[in-house]
């Protein structure tokens, strides 16, 4: 059994809680993990951790988006995308993290900043570049990147399966907002938020594409007509786009353990 040799951490940075996950040696790189939804918030419970700090070359930072579980203010979608260009600043500047429980604050800057985005955290990842030029390295797992086609397949779960989640099992109290009209806009694509409609911001952007065969939540179709839109809008950029699928991938670790290994590698740091 191989035991982990790194630690994590709850830090508040600019009022955005989130899990910090270091090896404790200085890195350059960093990884911010966008989660997927409806769950409880990271508590260090992060499956993909043991490979993506596999090697000790990163650090990981897995936020609460503003509006949820710890951090303050209002769920909405511009939100989540403020949450991640938040922190991108921050860290990227240079910033003191606070630790929420022994209050030990930790000065943290990162070179490289690249951004995953799981499931949920699949629909803003990839419209980063619109709202900061600077971001420009992004991997999406399982990701949402066309809600309005949700249920289209069968088994998937729908809109209404994902809001009625919300509404019914309690997550609304996490979620403080999610059940506002904003919501049902953005998940059937009429606030001009969906990744398919935010292609043309990804032309100088390196964007891994990662989907099981087997996920019954989100099928790996939309991936794939995402991808292949990204080609034809940019197919003299083709090697920036990587799209790997996975025979056996369900819409947990059997798809995300995998690639994160694979991410590792194409972007180089593994």
């Amino acid at each position: 059994m191989r035991i982990l040799d790194y630690s994590h951490s709850l830090f508040k940075i600019k009022d955005i809680a989130g899990n910090l996950y270091t090896s404790g040696k200085d890195k350059n790189n960093l990884i911010i993990y966008a989660i997927g939804a409806p769950r409880t918030p990271d508590n260090g419970d992060l499956a993909d951790a043991k490979w993506l700090m596999k090697n000790n070359n990163v650090d990981i930072f897995v936020p609460d988006y503003i509006g949820y579980a710890r951090s303050d203010g209002k769920f909405t979608p511009l939100n989540c995308i403020k949450t991640l260009i938040t922190l991108y600043d921050a860290f990227s500047e240079g910033c003191v993290g606070t630790n929420y429980y022994c209050h030990a604050r930790k000065k943290l800057k990162y070179k490289r900043i690249i951004f995953i985005g799981k499931s949920f955290g699949g629909s803003f990842v990839p419209i980063l570049p619109r709202f900061n030029k600077k971001i420009r390295e992004l991997a999406i797992f399982c990701p949402a990147v066309d809600n309005k086609s949700s249920g289209s397949v069968k088994f998937e779960e729908t809109n209404d399966d994902f809001l009625g989640s919300m509404r019914y099992d309690g997550y609304q109290h996490l979620y403080r907002g999610i059940l506002d009209d904003q919501w049902e806009k953005n998940l059937y694509n009429r606030d001009g938020l969906s990744p398919m409609d935010n292609i043309g911001y990804l032309k100088n952007v390196k964007l891994f594409i990662a989907h099981g065969k087997k996920d019954k939540c989100i099928s790996y179709t939309k991936s794939l007509k995402y991808y292949k839109k990204i080609i034809e809008t940019f197919p003299s950029s083709r090697s920036n786009f990587k799209l790997k699928l996975y025979e056996n991938g369900d819409h947990g670790v059997s798809t995300t353990g995998n690639a994160s290994k694979d991410f590792l590698k194409w972007f180089g740091i593994n």
